[in-house]
């Protein structure tokens, strides 16, 4: 029989069946198919056979017998994909929901890959996270079992949805390793992952991340011609400019959202766009020198957006727009209006949590128009809901606030503690991003090495699975040509081991180059926030000792406030210190045993101008030998709280510090010739406590040896890092 005509009835074949998709038809016109290429193919060699040698016509049937095998891989790819039906893609109503859910593991393998997704965009769609959470893990280990790599990705993706809320470093971790499949198979689930990468790098303060994808987004959703989708991604990235206080962006795009929002009359998005546009003015107002004219059109935006919010039942977005609205009112000075909207704001029923910002703008109201008494019990109302709901946030606005009204009845001591409370809660949470945001970087960094690590494994699985059923085939169907099949997968064996040496090869580069460049930027990081710590923090705190220093010339002061003016002067400066040696510690890569003894050196400085005391430092190691900054600084504060103690409460005159590398390990030894103490009889302190806990940090173990009048011994052990 003719190549070409049989590969043109095939293609006939293959079409008719894909649009009536019907299996059973098909696969009767398959074995018609494949009965008249025998024959022909029979008749062919009988012929050969008259007209040439055997030799010809066992390379015909090699041919014949090849084809055929292209055939069936082709047949069974169509029949695997007419097998995937649209029946689960038109669920429309809870009824239906409820059935499939029912009946979902008494399903075919491939009808239950099937019907998940549509199961899960149902519950996402309701906002079901409970029910989303239960079905997103059965389809995961489904997928993973059976699926493809497409259907995987899909799985992948609707955990990450889920996990949207408790886990945002991970969840984003998922998306990106599926947008490439996505994009591979052009899923129309592009529509939204985008638009949620983009939500979650918003989060992590990611601008030109967010953007990117706020913007694929964007584009995607234009070629589909999804108004919806398309108001969605327009407001958010008006949003985004917002948060880079890029105001005037950001009502550019808020303003298109807007239209679209009034052609489809959708009233949240209309609602939700003219609070956006009413924000941005707002802040293009305040940054304009109090601009009214801007303000005049934040007003009229944020009045549009309340307006809509009341007429079609959006609580929760009124209350926020009565607020913003009152914010307004307040920075024009228009104290009467900003109090009638921000009480409107705490009329709304619900949402106690959010109301403490509130109960402090109210406060601020009453105080900037003499209403002492009246801002004291709102602010105090406004500081127990922050501490019952835990919004630090926005009790540190509650302190600001007391503190101002303090300055104005002139109880300048309690304005003094609450601005000092104010300033502790600042930098600690302060403290608490920045520690958060590093945490986060190193644990995205770990998962994707997991996850990189787990691709390659089931890649390499897969090819192997690949080659040995190939290898299967090959065996049951060509057994007239072994020896040729055999030849055949060796020379296959051997390309795709070389392939995968080279990938490895690769892969090994890109680990290294992205270890690197994670190195570098947790370097930047520690760096940047060593620098805001000096700026800020350093330059606060030295105002503070300054400030408290003139209160106490320029007042007359009595003994008892001059003393307690002293101790906190005193508290600051030693804070100070700390706050240097943290820096000297996170302005490092490594420290050195050069570093410690420097630092070391320079704390047993001061100590001796309060007492008389011998330091020794001995070190018996290699000079190369260094810690991580973590560790150094560790280290640093174990010895120090070691000399520390020594100094204030053994009264030791001699104290010796000695650093010894024994194998792999350095131990550091801290032995003071006094008063010693028994281990037994004296509970810890904390600061034995935190020594103990330091070490544990760094993976040592700290041990404490005295008796009395015997002096006393610290000494531990840890891994050398170089």
């Amino acid at each position: 029989m003719d190549v070409k005509i049989t590969i043109c009835s095939l293609s006939f074949l293959i079409a008719s069946h894909r649009k009536k998709k019907s299996t059973s038809s098909f696969s009767s016109i398959f074995v018609l198919l494949l009965i008249n290429f025998y024959k022909e193919a029979s008749v062919q060699k009988v012929s050969k056979t008259l007209e040439s040698d055997a030799f010809l016509c066992s390379t015909h049937m090699v041919k014949c017998i090849s084809l055929l095998i292209g055939i069936v891989n082709i047949l069974q790819l169509t029949v695997a994909q007419a097998q995937q039906t649209a029946a689960f893609d038109d669920l429309k109503d809870a009824t239906q929901v409820a059935t499939l859910s029912s009946k979902i593991t008494n399903l075919s393998i491939q009808e239950q890959l099937d019907a998940y997704p549509a199961l899960l965009n149902w519950y996402i769609k309701v906002e079901n996270d409970s029910l989303l959470e239960i079905y997103a893990n059965d389809f995961f280990r489904l997928s993973k079992a059976q699926g493809n790599s497409y259907q995987r990705a899909q799985a992948t993706y609707f955990l990450a949805y889920q996990q949207r809320n408790q886990n945002k470093s991970e969840a984003l971790e998922k998306l990106t390793m599926v947008i490439p499949e996505f994009e591979r198979v052009k899923s129309p689930l592009l529509k939204d992952i985008y638009y949620y990468k983009s939500i979650f790098n918003l989060d992590y303060s990611e601008f030109p991340t967010a953007l990117e994808f706020a913007l694929k987004s964007l584009q995607y959703n234009q070629q589909t011609g999804d108004q919806t989708k398309l108001l969605r991604d327009l407001s958010h990235l008006g949003y985004i400019h917002d948060r880079m206080y890029e105001f005037e962006a950001s009502i550019d795009y808020n303003r298109k959202a807007l239209e679209i929002a009034r052609k489809i009359s959708d009233k949240e998005g209309e609602a939700i766009c003219n609070g956006r546009i009413g924000i941005a003015y707002d802040e293009l107002a305040e940054r304009d020198n109090y601009n009214l004219q801007l303000f005049d059109s934040a007003l009229y935006y944020n009045l549009n957006a309340v307006k809509i919010a009341e007429t079609y039942n959006m609580p929760g977005f009124a209350r926020t727009t009565y607020s913003n609205i009152g914010n307004t009112y307040s920075k024009l000075k228009n104290y009467k209006k900003a109090e009638e909207y921000t009480l409107k704001s705490l009329s709304v029923p619900g949402f106690e949590a959010k109301k403490g910002v509130t109960l402090v703008n109210l406060g601020k109201i009453y105080l900037e128009t003499g209403r002492y008494e009246a801002a004291r019990k709102i602010l105090d109302s406004a500081m127990n809901n922050t501490v019952k709901y835990g919004t630090r946030k926005y009790q540190l606005e509650a302190f600001y606030r007391f503190h101002e009204l303090d300055l104005k009845l002139g109880n300048y001591k309690s304005a003094l503690n609450n601005y000092v409370a104010y300033k502790e809660i600042e930098d600690a949470l302060l403290n608490e991003t920045k520690t958060r945001q590093i945490a986060e970087m190193s644990e995205r960094f770990k998962t994707a090495e997991k996850e990189k690590e787990i691709l390659i494994q089931r890649a390499e699985l897969a090819e192997k699975n690949l080659i040995i059923q190939n290898r299967n085939i090959q065996l049951y169907t060509l057994l007239a040509i072994a020896l040729m099949a055999i030849l055949v997968g060796y020379l296959f064996y051997s390309q795709q081991k070389l392939k995968n040496r080279q990938l490895q090869k690769e892969n090994e580069l890109k680990d290294a180059l992205i270890k690197i460049e994670t190195q570098n930027r947790l370097q930047e990081q520690r760096l940047r926030i060593s620098r805001d710590l000096h700026d800020n923090i350093g330059a606060q705190l030295t105002f503070i000792i300054s400030s408290l220093d003139n209160l106490k010339y320029g007042f007359d002061l009595s003994d008892n406030l001059q003393q307690k003016l002293t101790q906190i002067s005193q508290f600051t400066t030693s804070t100070i210190y700390e706050l240097r040696d943290t820096i000297w510690a996170m302005n490092k890569s490594e420290i050195s045993v050069e570093d410690l003894q420097s630092r070391l050196s320079n704390f047993v400085d001061k100590a001796r101008s309060s007492s008389q005391v011998e330091f020794e430092f001995i070190t018996d190691t290699d000079s190369d030998i260094s810690f991580s900054s973590v560790e150094g600084m560790n280290i640093y504060r174990i010895v120090q709280e070691a000399v520390n103690n020594a100094i204030k409460y053994a009264e030791a005159n001699s104290i010796i510090v000695h650093f010894t590398a024994v194998g792999k390990k350095v131990v550091v030894k801290v032995q003071d010739n006094g008063k010693g103490f028994d281990t037994d009889k004296v509970s810890m302190g904390n600061g034995l406590l935190n020594m103990k806990k330091r070490a544990s940090e760094i993976n040592a173990h700290l041990e404490i040896e005295s008796q009395p009048k015997s002096g006393t011994v610290v000494y531990f052990s840890l891994q050398q890092t170089k």
